[in-house]
């Protein structure tokens, strides 16, 4: 791929993955001659991503923090300083799990919320884009 075709405007870039939230962030492209419309869909996706990093950001953050204070407790009760086996490590995945079971059902309901909300304007702006397309023609 040509290096200036790194920086084409003509497209959505992904980036890299965030450190803690594990999420990719989206550079969406702003089309030549914008509409209203599709400005309002395109600023819609880029809060729903930012929505959705946060989200990720902050339980990782938590999953982090609360797997440290186990390992350690679990290193104190043992008294040694050796990796904790796979079952011990299985307790924690699980209580951190169901201890945030609501969180992560209403974290589903709410994502899958902001994408069906995105399916009608979606067909909209392609429509726009499609008629914009036959119209240069």
């Amino acid at each position: 791929m040509p290096k200036s075709s790194r920086l084409d405007p003509r497209f959505d870039w992904v980036g890299p993955p965030d450190p803690v939230g594990k999420i990719r962030p989206l550079k969406l492209r702003v089309v030549e001659n914008e509409t209203e419309y599709e400005r309002k869909y395109r600023e819609r996706r880029e809060a729903i991503n930012k929505w959705n990093m946060a989200f990720w950001r902050e339980h990782n953050e938590l999953f982090d923090r609360e797997k440290a204070a186990f390992v350690e407790r679990k290193r104190a009760e043992k008294g040694d300083l050796d990796q904790l086996t796979a079952d011990e490590m299985s307790i924690f995945y699980k209580d951190f799990l169901n201890s945030r079971r609501t969180t992560l059902a209403d974290y589903n309901w709410e994502w899958y919320r902001h994408n069906f909300s995105l399916v009608w304007p979606a067909v909209r702006v392609n429509f726009i884009r499609f008629r914009r397309l036959l119209l240069r023609r």
